[in-house]
């Protein structure tokens, strides 16, 4: 899945009476820029209280933008992907250097600016670790040991530097011909304060995937979350379906109906983002739009 880093200021778009609007409950929201965010929460009728947003691994703390999502009473979350862009292309960050310590001052820095902020962080490091699509997931040089050792090598370096960060471990859902378990990637309840999940319903926008409820997409991976992870709080990371092959007002009708037997979900951030040709905004119709404030009303 492809992601977008949020780098612009919301502040200024926002107006007293918008950001007093009623919580749209566990929901948080990822969205391209603060103009989309504002006219997805004008439809809803609520306010996304946890804003998700990703940076690259060679990117400083983005203290900008925490300040305005600070400024708007918003919970930050922070998708942090171990990879570099250049001219040859994105290059991903192995986990064994990151082990070994040869980002330590980039670490350190991270941490620092982070502390200074003073404001409580969730970061997941390397989400959907357990793909076999991205540029810093797992290959024979990329092991799920070397997963490990990395993800307590920054947890231990945070740390040290008093940083206010919880630490989310969040991989894809289970999937055929997954390179690695969740048991082998899991750094242990002593490095992790959280575990996710990321997850979306295809639907027929390609001809490997077939339409799937909420409960078929989330619950066997939910399941093996909580036997590795047992009762830690639990997010959806990354949420969404089509409208292709089926109905989605209807999935998400489906969804709200299912979340309180998830009942160690506190967060669920749904991707409003267009990725190519698949739309996964919850504005692609009016009835999705009406199933997800239906929801929100009695989900608060």
């Amino acid at each position: 899945m492809r992601r977008l880093l949020l780098t612009v200021l919301l502040g200024s778009l926002w107006s007293g009476s918008h950001a007093s609007a009623a919580s749209c409950g566990l929901f948080g929201l990822t969205v391209d820029s603060p103009a989309v965010l504002q006219a997805v929460e004008r439809k809803a009728g609520c306010t996304f209280r946890a804003i998700r947003w990703f940076q690259d691994w060679d990117a400083p703390y983005n203290r900008a933008y925490a300040r305005t999502l600070t400024g708007l009473n918003r919970e930050l979350e922070l998708s942090w992907q171990p990879r570099t862009r250049t001219s040859a292309g994105v290059r991903g960050v192995p986990y064994r250097e990151i082990a070994a310590g040869r980002y330590d001052a980039y670490l350190r820095q991270f941490a620092r600016d982070v502390r200074r902020e003073g404001v409580p962080l969730r970061i997941t490091f390397a989400p959907e670790m357990n793909g076999n699509w991205g540029a810093y997931q797992l290959s024979a040089s990329n092991t799920p040991a070397d997963f490990v050792r990395a993800w307590r090598r920054i947890v231990n370096v945070f740390r040290a530097e008093g940083a206010p960060v919880r630490w989310v471990w969040t991989p894809n859902i289970l999937y055929p011909g997954m390179p690695s378990s969740y048991r082998a990637l899991y750094p242990g309840g002593e490095w992790v304060h959280e575990v996710g999940l990321d997850g979306y319903n295809w639907g027929a926008t390609n001809p490997w995937n077939r339409w799937l409820s909420f409960r078929d997409t989330f619950a066997p991976s939910y399941r093996e979350l909580k036997r590795v992870a047992g009762t830690k709080p639990v997010q959806l990371g990354e949420l969404a379906s089509v409208e292709q092959g089926g109905s989605k007002a209807a999935w998400i009708r489906e969804m709200c109906a299912a979340l309180p037997g998830f009942g160690q979900i506190r967060r669920a951030f749904w991707f409003h983002l267009k990725d190519g040709r698949v739309d996964w905004r919850l504005t692609t119709s009016e009835a999705a739009l009406d199933a997800f404030r239906r929801c929100v009303r009695t989900r608060r």
